[in-house]
């Protein structure tokens, strides 16, 4: 089943969409960063960590994404790293601030581009940084200008997967990585998409969200000419993700309520839904990492187990 705000979604233009996706997404993350550093980690990362086990805390789980998320892109000295829908800039502060390339975030927030922007400039990396407010679709950069591309916790607010890939694609360098971190639905249709629960959550809470199978997603990287390196299902790490963030609201729910009346709510509301949802697998999260052209690393090795 097809939820209401796809199909009011299929009945737009490509640039009416775009125009839609800049003025709804925008509004979710245009809240206080005080408020979210309640809610979130110390970096503000609103995407999924990546935890060992139910009993780690929330900052070594997102710790351990971050340096993740720089090994798999395998960023050197002289590269150039485009983030997009970099939020309040959890991954690429921690990038800058451990490898010697330089960055660049696209975001849809004002809000999240000045708080990105203070932060750099307080740990001294703004001069590797640059920060632009736009959709991707409207992005003026040169072919063949990117090392390494990311969406963590971004493309799902993103319809035209199959144009942004094309445009991903002629950004990068032979050689050039992108990887995604994000939601999908399951092949099997598990649970009813046409729900309350998902048209509160994907289009008046977070204002757009389209949830693609994988193999959708993976058909449109390969169609735009890269190669999948690397899938991992991280659906169990989102799940306790979620469960700390839920937990964070709790603790700090009066203080909350005295910034912004009413978010605390939405937020709990929306993300106890969605700890159901990974919870029962009726969605699902992955990290894909791609290439353009050859690979210089073996990805595949470092999870092969050496013979004993």
């Amino acid at each position: 089943m097809i939820p209401t705000g796809e199909r009011e979604a299929g009945t737009r233009t490509r640039d009416e969409q775009r125009a839609y996706e800049c003025a709804q997404v925008a509004q979710h993350y245009e809240h206080s960063p005080q408020i979210f550093s309640m809610v979130l980690d110390s970096a503000l990362t609103y995407s999924t960590g990546v935890f060992r086990d139910d009993k780690e805390d929330l900052e070594v789980a997102q710790r351990r994404k971050f340096d993740y998320v720089r090994r798999l892109l395998d960023i050197r000295e002289g590269e150039r790293v485009l983030d997009i829908g970099c939020g309040w800039g959890s991954n690429l502060l921690y990038l800058a601030a451990h490898t010697p390339a330089t960055f660049h975030g696209i975001t849809l927030s004002a809000e999240q581009r000045e708080e990105l922007l203070r932060r750099a400039r307080s740990r001294g990396l703004d001069d590797r940084i640059r920060i632009d407010r736009c959709h991707v679709e409207d992005l003026d950069l040169p072919e063949q200008s990117v090392d390494a591309v990311l969406f963590s916790g971004s493309i799902v607010h993103m319809r035209n997967r199959d144009a942004i890939h094309r445009r991903v694609s002629r950004l990068l360098k032979p050689g050039g990585r992108m990887l995604i971190s994000d939601c999908y639905f399951p092949a099997e249709a598990r649970g009813d998409r046409d729900s309350a629960a998902t048209d509160y959550i994907f289009y008046k809470t977070l204002g757009y969200c389209l949830l693609l199978n994988l193999h959708e997603e993976l058909g449109f990287m390969e169609q735009a000419g890269l190669d999948i390196l690397h899938v991992q299902d991280l659906t169990s790490s989102y799940v306790l993700t979620l469960e700390a963030w839920i937990n964070n609201i709790r603790r700090n729910r009066a203080r909350i309520e005295a910034i912004d009346p009413g978010f605390a709510a939405v937020l709990q509301a929306y993300m106890t839904v969605a700890k159901l949802s990974f919870a029962r697998r009726t969605a699902l999260e992955y990290m894909i990492l791609a290439v353009k052209g050859a690979p210089r690393q073996n990805v595949a090795a470092w999870c092969v187990p050496e013979p004993v």
